[in-house]
């Protein structure tokens, strides 16, 4: 049985995400927020620090299934050009292909030069991304699948090399859309120059 606190937490985030959805995030306000919920702004506070932890909350909710998913792909058998391969197309799903998802990245860009929510998404996002994909890159090299190097800096590579056909286009309202087909050809050729360059002596070409 839902404890109370839980199910109003789950109220909170329902009336947070329509008021963002009806007034934008710059005019969604806590005091707004508070009041569609019914309730005093301490209350609000008590379970959500600031605006931009709840908007975080709300859009890494619609996606956390798939990313917990497409992160479990690192601790799976096989050989390394396949997991590599679709771990990187699962990133790109959350990233491209859920509802409005494309929005909410030009959002949190956008706001980031004013609030804390790009710092937020960076950090609780973006960080646990980069540090279990860094554990699987240094476990790569230990076993000889990868050259020695800077398994941190070889995942920063990586995730440019995926996002790199793509982001720009998107962040820039080129392209409103990602296909499942534009997903798996960028990722291909992201592994495949990724292994061109941190591969191990010896291990097999992707095709391009």
């Amino acid at each position: 049985m839902r404890s109370k606190c839980h199910t109003k937490r789950q109220k909170i985030l329902e009336v947070a995400e329509e008021t963002f959805r009806e007034l934008g995030f710059e005019g969604a306000s806590m005091g707004e927020i508070s009041a569609r919920v019914g309730g005093s702004k301490a209350t609000l506070y008590n379970y959500f620090s600031s605006k931009e932890e709840l908007f975080f909350e709300i859009a890494f909710s619609a996606i956390e299934a798939e990313f917990e998913t497409t992160h479990a792909l690192l601790d799976a058998a096989g050989d390394l050009i396949t997991v590599l391969t679709t771990f990187g197309e699962g990133l790109l799903r959350c990233l491209y292909t859920p509802p409005s998802a494309i929005e909410v990245r030009r959002l949190i860009f956008a706001e980031s030069r004013r609030s804390d929510l790009g710092k937020i998404c960076y950090e609780r996002g973006v960080q646990r991304s980069h540090a279990r994909l860094s554990r699987f890159l240094r476990e790569a090299m230990r076993q000889g699948k990868l050259r020695e190097t800077d398994p941190a800096v070889a995942a920063w590579h990586l995730y440019g090399l995926l996002d790199s056909t793509l982001l720009r286009r998107c962040l820039l309202r080129v392209q409103e859309s990602v296909a499942e087909e534009e997903i798996q050809s960028a990722v291909r050729q992201a592994v495949a120059v990724f292994m061109a360059g941190y591969g191990a002596t010896g291990q097999p070409e992707i095709a391009r």
